[in-house]
């Protein structure tokens, strides 16, 4: 395999790590001043480097021209390469800056954590309105998750989903005992934000009912259960601790 193959105009990196991909460079570039004089010359050939809290994350191996340009390999295609740029150095200082290895992980850590949160907002949200689709057909709310037939699991990996009927809160005056249904993500990592949707009742201008509901996000990440949300007489509240995603 040639020291500088072909550069691919379809950067497959930026899409594969995003902003991350500059942290790789910035890791490999350290490495290579802790061991070498220079650059261009002891630093040329073939390396690897395993990304840091990237769970199921290729390794990618990088080709350092003696020109000193870099070069990332597709982990799935070796023929295909993106040219990343080229190291120059500027010092012989090879010590990371104070607070630099917890900012080499945060672009992986970052995309985890929105990627697994992404999740349990879509599943609450999808929760919510299974209660709504539920409650236009049964005239009540749905008493578990698999009564809603969407198909969600009551545990994730890193979420329980739950739902149940709090008929304690009333939204509207009717004769019927209905309350609202209350839908719950809750993180089980202390990394992850949990979340609530709330479906409930309201009346229209015209004095129809129909069905509503909120989605609130947890203001910190949190494993603990969330208390219960509030109806000040016009609109549903989160609970305590979250904010409306509405």
């Amino acid at each position: 395999m040639s020291n500088q193959p072909q550069s691919s105009p379809k950067n497959w990196l930026y899409f594969a790590f995003g902003s991350g991909a500059t942290f790789l460079i910035v890791a490999i570039v350290f490495g290579i001043l802790n061991f070498n004089k220079s650059v261009q010359t002891q630093g040329a050939g073939t390396w690897k480097v395993e990304t840091v809290n990237a769970s199921g994350t290729p390794p990618i191996t990088f080709i350092i021209s003696p020109e000193g340009k870099i070069f990332a390999l597709n982990p799935q295609n070796d023929k295909e390469s993106v040219e990343i740029g080229k190291i120059t150095k500027i010092s012989d200082v090879a010590t990371l800056p104070e607070g630099g290895k917890s900012l080499q992980a945060d672009p992986f850590t970052n995309r985890s954590t929105k990627s697994n949160q992404s999740e349990a907002k879509i599943y609450v949200g999808s929760l919510n309105r299974g209660q709504q689709a539920y409650f236009l057909e049964k005239n009540n709310w749905g008493q578990n998750i698999d009564i809603l037939a969407l198909g969600i699991k009551s545990e994730t990996e890193n979420y329980k989903y739950s739902t149940q009927i709090i008929n304690s809160i009333k939204t509207i005056n009717t004769k019927s005992d209905v309350g609202i249904a209350l839908q719950k993500g809750i993180s089980k990592n202390e990394r992850f934000k949990s979340y609530v949707g709330v479906a409930y009742l309201s009346t229209t201008q015209s004095g129809e009912i129909t069905s509503l509901s909120i989605l609130c996000e947890s203001n910190e990440p949190t494993t603990k259960e969330s208390g219960l949300p509030k109806f000040d007489g016009k609109e549903m509240q989160c609970p305590d601790g979250y904010t409306s995603l509405n």
